[in-house]
């Protein structure tokens, strides 16, 4: 069984949300689509958050240089 990555997964379905946005026919579906885009967008941040997080504690100094 492979492991996906969950952001992997989470740009997966930006990216889907994004195509929707683009072939929609009308403003409820474009109000729709945009609220999947920014609850995508959101998870995500949650996600690089949360990395950022497990980072620093392995790390023990809680401290990123390069993030």
């Amino acid at each position: 069984m492979t492991d996906v990555d969950p952001f992997d997964e989470l740009v997966a379905r930006l990216e889907a949300a994004r195509t929707r946005l683009d072939a929609v026919e009308s403003p409820d579906d474009a109000v729709m689509a945009l609220e999947e885009l920014q609850e995508t967008a959101r998870a995500i941040s949650t996600e690089i958050d949360r990395r950022r997080r497990a980072l620093a504690d392995e790390r023990g100094d809680g401290q990123l240089d390069l993030l």
